[in-house]
């Protein structure tokens, strides 16, 4: 694996838990062997999350236990991000056994050929959001995901808190108001640019909007000097749309969750 390949596997495997504590709403908590944020007023298996794990066989069991009742304790659900470098590995067997379902099949996406010219739907325009934008994000991301309001207020604040950390907003030509909403972010000290998610109201969608966001996004990483550009696509709905625009598949990162709404 050259440098560029484990570059982009960290970022890809790492990227979610790159944003640092927010107080009284995006916390850090602390596990042995795994990395972990927590939003103490929301139940959400994003919100809360764990993941790259480096156990071993003789303590996975119980970390996972920890993890659970770390969670029962506040009544929230948990999901856990179980990406190439997992281990031990059985650990997604592990994971079933001890009550955990995968909630998200998810493809490990990367483009190097930021050159790549991607037409897009002149009735379509994007730019990046501003702070006077806030409830219009929010709003997008509760209705495009969705995603609870108080996940989606913590989100909307917490990229920026990262380098070059960006939320976006699309609008469609004959449409009150923006349609979809997307981010991006840059990891430190890396020419990578990780594109965070997208989201696009139902009865907007068909038109064209994210591919017009993803060259959007393409187009500013490429400006501020990134040469390579990654996400986790959804196998149902962005991975085939992502490979269109040519991306390539270089793993898969799947989302499981345990616990109540």
């Amino acid at each position: 694996m050259t440098a560029l390949d484990r570059s982009i596997l960290h970022a890809l495997e790492n990227s979610m838990f790159m944003f640092p504590e927010l107080p009284g709403r995006w916390e850090l908590p602390a596990f042995p062997g795994i990395r972990a944020h927590a939003t103490p007023q929301v139940s959400h298996p994003i919100g809360n999350l764990v993941g790259v794990s480096t156990l071993a066989e003789e303590n996975a069991d119980a970390v996972i236990v920890q993890v659970q009742d770390f969670f029962a304790k506040r009544g929230h659900m948990v999901g856990w991000w179980l990406n190439p470098s997992s281990t031990p590995l059985d650990l997604g067997t592990r994971l079933e056994a001890a009550g955990f379902s995968r909630v998200i099949e998810q493809a490990g996406l990367v483009l190097t050929d930021m050159q790549r010219d991607i037409r897009c739907n002149p009735a379509v325009t994007v730019r990046r959001a501003t702070s006077a934008d806030r409830d219009d994000v929010i709003g997008l991301y509760m209705a495009g995901y969705p995603l609870p309001e108080q996940m989606a207020a913590v989100w909307c604040d917490l990229l920026p808190l990262v380098e070059s950390g960006s939320h976006y907003i699309a609008f469609l030509d004959g449409v009150d108001g923006p349609v979809s909403v997307s981010s991006m972010f840059f990891p430190p000290d890396s020419s990578i640019a990780v594109m965070q998610g997208a989201a696009t109201l139902d009865e907007h969608r068909g038109h064209g909007v994210y591919k017009a966001m993803m060259a959007k996004r393409l187009a500013d990483a490429r400006g501020m000097g990134k040469d390579t550009a990654v996400l986790q696509g959804d196998r149902k709905t962005s991975a085939p749309i992502c490979a269109k625009l040519g991306f390539k598949e270089v793993c898969g990162i799947d989302v499981y969750a345990w616990g109540n709404a």
